[in-house]
Parts: C-alpha cells; sequence; structure tokens
C-alpha cells in the first residue's frame, strides 16, 4: 500500500479509536448520573394511593412470580386501599388471564381486564396500559400510576423506595432496569454493557438531553402528569413509549430520573440469550421506528467504532507505527473503562471489560438483524408486527 494510503488509513483509524473514547466518556457520565435508590421513611402521614397496572400478552410463564411480588408490598402494608393491583390480559392465548383472576380471588386489591388486542392507531402494550388506567377509574386510580412489565419480580420494598426516592428528587416521573434473571443468561453480561451505551447516547437519564431515557420494566408517574400529557392516548401508535412518556413529561415541565434499583427488581426478559437478543431488537426496531437506513447506518457504525481500537493496534504493529498503536490500546481501555461502570450499573461481569470492542461489535448485529427483518417484514413481538 502507498504511503499516502497507509497515512489516510492510519488517519480514519484514528479518528474512529477517538470516537470510541468520546463515546466512552460520555458513557461514564452517564452511568454515574443514576440516582441511588433511596429507603423508604417511616412517616405518620398516610400512604398515597398507587395504582400498578400489568400489561400481560401470553405471560403465563412469568406472571405468578410479578403478582406474588407485587401483593407482598411492604409499601400499604397497613392500609390496603394504598395499593391497587390491574392486569391487563392482553388477548392472550395461554394461562396468563386463569393465573391473574387466580390472583384477583385471593385479594380483592387485584383486579383482571381482559382486552382483544389494540384498535386500529393503537400498539399493544400502550393500549393494554391505557385500558389498566381507565380500568382503575379517574380518581380511584390514586396520586400515581406504577407501570410494571409481566416479566418482572418485585423485592418487597421497590414501591416504597421508588415513591421515596421520587419524592426527595422531587420527580414526577422516576424508572429503573431490572436487574439479571437468577439464571443469568448469556445476554446480560454479552449485550446489557453495549445495549446501555447505545440507548444513553439518545436518550439522558437526568431528562436533559434531546429525550428523556426511561425503562419500560418499571416506570412510576404522578397521575396529574399522566392527564397533564393526555395520557396513554397522546402516545397511542408508538412503540418506544417508555422513552416516548418521560420525554412527554419532561417537556410539559415535570422531572425525570431514572433511578438504579436493580437490587430490587428481576427481570426474566433476557433469558435466554435469544429472547434478550430480541427484546433489544424490538427496543432498536421501534425506537427508529423500523427506519431501515438508521438500523443499518447504526449498526455498521457500532461495529466500526468498536472494533477501530483493535484494528490500530494491529495495524500499528504491522505497519511500525508506534503512535497508531499507543492510541489503539488507549481507546481499547477507554472502551474497557466504560464496561466496566455499565457493567456494574447492571449487576453483570466487569471482567469482561477487554472483550468490550467485541461485544460492542457484537450489538451491532442486533440493529443489522432488525434492519434485515423489516425488510423481510418479519420484525414481530409476542405475534404482532413492528416491535
Amino acid at each position: 500500500m502507498a504511503p499516502r494510503r497507509i497515512a489516510v488509513a492510519a488517519a480514519l483509524l484514528g479518528g474512529a479509536v477517538a470516537g470510541a473514547c468520546y463515546r466512552s466518556v460520555r458513557t461514564i457520565r452517564q452511568v454515574r448520573s443514576l440516582v441511588r435508590l433511596r429507603e423508604p421513611r417511616p412517616s405518620d402521614v398516610p400512604p398515597a394511593a398507587v395504582t400498578v397496572v400489568v400489561p400481560a400478552r401470553d405471560e403465563a410463564a412469568v406472571l405468578d412470580a410479578c403478582l406474588r411480588g407485587i401483593r407482598s408490598q411492604s409499601y400499604g402494608a397497613r392500609d390496603p386501599a394504598a395499593l391497587r393491583v390491574v392486569v391487563v390480559d392482553d388477548g392472550s392465548t395461554d394461562g396468563t388471564g386463569d393465573i391473574a383472576r387466580a390472583h384477583a380471588a385471593a385479594d380483592p386489591r387485584v383486579a383482571v381486564v381482559r382486552v382483544e388486542g389494540p384498535p386500529p392507531g393503537w400498539t399493544g402494550k400502550v393500549h393494554a396500559m391505557h385500558a389498566g388506567v381507565e380500568a382503575a377509574g379517574a380518581p380511584e386510580a390514586g396520586e400515581w400510576l406504577l407501570f410494571v412489565d409481566a416479566d418482572t419480580a418485585l423485592g418487597p420494598e421497590l414501591l416504597a423506595r421508588l415513591l421515596t426516592t421520587a419524592e426527595e428528587v422531587s420527580a414526577d416521573l422516576v424508572s429503573t432496569p431490572g436487574g439479571p434473571p437468577p439464571e443469568r443468561s448469556a445476554a446480560w453480561p454479552l449485550l446489557m454493557p453495549p445495549g446501555l451505551q447505545m440507548i444513553g447516547e439518545n436518550a439522558s437519564p437526568d431528562g436533559r438531553g434531546a429525550r428523556a431515557f426511561a425503562i419500560g420494566h418499571c416506570l412510576l408517574l404522578r397521575r396529574s402528569h399522566y392527564d397533564k400529557i393526555g395520557g396513554w392516548s397522546a402516545l397511542a401508535g408508538l412503540r418506544n413509549e417508555d422513552i416516548a412518556i418521560a420525554t412527554a413529561v419532561r417537556d410539559h415541565g415535570g422531572v425525570t430520573r431514572t433511578v438504579d434499583g436493580l437490587d430490587h427488581l428481576a427481570t426474566t426478559g433476557m433469558d435466554p440469550f435469544s429472547q434478550g437478543w430480541a427484546s433489544f431488537r424490538k427496543s432498536f426496531v421501534a425506537g427508529t421506528r423500523q427506519s431501515v437506513p438508521v438500523l443499518l447506518g447504526g449498526g455498521l457504525g457500532q461495529i466500526a467504532l468498536s472494533l477501530a481500537a483493535p484494528v490500530a493496534v494491529l495495524a500499528g504493529a504491522r505497519s511500525g507505527r508506534v503512535p497508531l498503536v499507543v492510541l489503539g490500546a488507549v481507546g481499547w481501555a477507554a472502551q474497557g473503562v466504560a464496561h466496566v461502570h455499565t457493567a456494574r450499573a447492571m449487576r453483570t461481569r466487569p471482567e469482561l471489560a477487554p472483550l468490550a470492542p467485541f461485544t460492542g461489535a457484537l450489538f451491532g448485529g442486533v440493529l443489522i438483524d432488525g434492519a434485515v427483518r423489516v425488510l423481510r417484514g418479519t420484525a414481530s413481538w409476542k405475534g404482532r408486527r413492528g416491535g
């Protein structure tokens, strides 16, 4: 290769490594902005009423654990009227409805609503959550709404801690991701750190970016702000509903924060690996509104930026360009440090930091897979198109 071409290639590699370093620094700042979950405070004030809405479509394998966790919350234990639960059976074809009705029979705080899929203009999960709020009623729903995915398991203090945290940081919406599944699937350590990085680049955990960050696993929202934004009806056709509602709350004068509640909430939605891959694919297909150019560009860009550092080290070593080796090593180390921060935040394996460029490239495959499925018309979630 001619010296000029070598210089150009080295410059391009150097630019890519610099970009990877910038991403790593930004990721570390984003992770540090997560709010620590506060301990509940004893109080003589009657607890605020909370309605928990659980959208469930073919969730028979996990719904029982979810509802047991909700019913076991310490919050409102002395005042049953403080906590209500609405399970929305969204056209399930398994035993989801039977499990929900068994819990309703055992606990008067639990109600079950059956819907047969979304009407035109609505996406499935958004319509199910809307139906849950409507079933709870306007004044009866209480001061707070908690939306919880059926594939989560709540620790007994989660709700009390979320409410205390929201009050202490003056937030109108708080959300937390779930912690790793008990089986510790391969998807969690391999996909979660780069996935958190990519989501955080498009939305801010402190709500100050172009879009506010939120996680649909567990989302607590003041009822007054839910009404202020027009409820789920205002977001009827969206599939990235968590970030959309957080951004809407922020844009209507509310305060949104992402909190670290992983020690009090677990999710099974990333186990096994194929399910974790599909979950991330669905999120990015939804977030890009099924844009094939964005998905392909994002996937290829993710692969290029992730692998730039090891390629620079290899190219520099082969050509005898020590500065390129050093630059690549710095970029590799920066990605590793970012991995350590994201891995610790998500309760996974920081010791995989040396593999960060390669797990980052692997995640690029999630986006490319999403683009391929959109092109083929096979992008779906829970048997419904588009997710």
